[in-house]
């Protein structure tokens, strides 16, 4: 389930449409229209309006993770403070590489800052960007949107990182392997690993850590 389908579950939850959810919110009728169609990510100011105004987890919104509703004694006025993030116009390959036609910001994505600072996550070394193909499936489909940190360049063995070599960018696990050799796995096994030699060799950029992933819809 997206966000677009979490929209429609809060609304059929208050027994709402389209124009009574408008009016509880604040938020225009035609924007949202575009979230639910999934033509427009959702921003601070709807994450904001829908917690306030009803009580509503904005976390539970963006990821599906915890319960719809507060309580009233539990609502967190700190649940509205939300910073955008931006969202590139940057593909990385899960399958064998995707060209980097473009690196300017096309829309924005709001994310929590407690939920941010939690994860040691700075909102001005972060962006996101979306995954092309299936050799990450299960754990990345085609079309997840990606949160990246652009900080956190050292490799680690075992984790997913976005990482630009000949001209592609893909998103891998990364192995090491004896020798001054990284592995850039993928979780299909029907793709075979790509080696590296030498991290630092030409040719070769730590874009930075996967670190969160999510369902545009």
């Amino acid at each position: 389930m997206g966000i677009p389908e979490r929209i429609r579950e809060l609304m059929s939850s208050k027994s709402m449409n389209i124009k009574e959810f408008s009016e509880t919110t604040g938020v225009k009728y035609r924007t949202i229209q575009n979230y639910l169609s999934g033509e427009r990510a959702v921003g601070s100011e709807f994450l904001a309006a829908v917690s306030e105004r009803m009580g509503v987890s904005a976390s539970w919104i963006l990821t599906g993770q915890g319960s719809m509703m507060f309580s009233n004694e539990c609502i967190d006025v700190a649940q509205a403070d939300f910073v955008q993030v931006a969202r590139y116009e940057v593909e990385a390959s899960a399958g064998n590489g995707s060209e980097v036609a473009s690196e300017d910001a096309a829309q924005s994505y709001a994310f929590n800052r407690k939920w941010l600072g939690k994860r040691g996550l700075k909102p001005d070394t972060l962006s996101v960007i979306s995954v092309r193909g299936d050799s990450m499936e299960p754990d990345l489909n085609d079309g997840d949107l990606v949160l990246i940190d652009l900080a956190n360049t050292d490799l680690s063995d075992g984790k997913i990182y976005a990482v630009q070599y000949s001209g592609n960018l893909f998103v891998k696990r990364i192995q090491y392997v004896p020798g001054d050799t990284i592995r850039l796995v993928s979780r299909n096994a029907q793709y075979a690993p790509i080696e590296i030699k030498t991290p630092e060799a030409d040719g070769v950029r730590v874009v930075g850590r996967v670190v969160a992933s999510m369902h545009e819809w």
